[in-house]
């Protein structure tokens, strides 16, 4: 059902995602923690972590496009359709929640969701906990070599991503195969950024790039 009423996000093998923490990674098992929490460049995470690590996609993966609608540059997250719980997005937080739905997931046999970050700009991977899945290659301190675009003095500075983390999608794009239902937000969503003067400034705006969009 979610398949057919959402869609998903297939991320090829071997891509790069970026967690990051205040500690050295650790794994934890699905009891534990049922998601690991992964960005496709560290800017997308407005927190003060300190530090970053690397992981690596063992398989092509299958995950959830979990986005409700999206409007101007806001996405909002589907995730308080699926789940029963009065924090609604800010139920992620909890594991006991998060092992539902997993449940739900695997039904569909996703590997876990894309989805905004408290219903922002920013995006996010949520990957199943399961060494199957991913592998940490490398954990670095984080290093903020990226500037988010400005209008200074009526100069405008598009956003520079840095060379530290690469984003993946560029080399190996994703492919939507996704409800139909999208593809007019989508359009808004490219011109909104083309009338912002600000191109590129989201994670989400570089994955459409050259993504492959099947609408069903």
């Amino acid at each position: 059902m979610l398949r057919l009423l959402y869609g998903e996000m297939i991320i090829p093998k071997e891509s790069i995602l970026y967690h990051t923490s205040d500690d050295l990674f650790i794994y934890q098992n699905y009891h534990d923690k049922p998601f690991l929490f992964c960005t496709f460049h560290p800017s997308e995470y407005t927190g003060d972590n300190i530090y970053v690590h690397f992981i690596k996609i063992k398989n092509e993966l299958s995950l959830f496009f979990m986005i409700d609608s999206i409007k101007n540059i806001k996405i909002y997250s589907s995730l308080n359709q699926i789940i029963n719980h009065p924090n609604k997005n800010l139920a992620k937080k909890h594991d006991y929640v998060l092992k539902d739905v997993v449940k739900e997931l695997k039904k569909e046999n996703f590997d876990g969701w894309f989805s905004s970050i408290e219903n922002k700009g920013f995006v996010e991977v949520a990957l199943m906990n399961d060494k199957k899945l991913f592998e940490v290659i490398d954990s670095q301190k984080l290093n903020r070599n990226w500037r988010n675009g400005n209008n200074l003095n009526n100069q405008i500075f598009i956003k520079s991503w840095g060379k530290k983390y690469k984003i993946c999608t560029i080399k190996n794009p994703v492919i939507l195969n996704i409800n139909q239902k999208y593809q007019e937000m989508i359009t808004k969503y490219k011109e909104y950024e083309k009338n912002s003067k600000f191109p590129l400034e989201y994670i989400f705006q570089v994955i459409l790039e050259n993504a492959v969009i099947n609408y069903f």
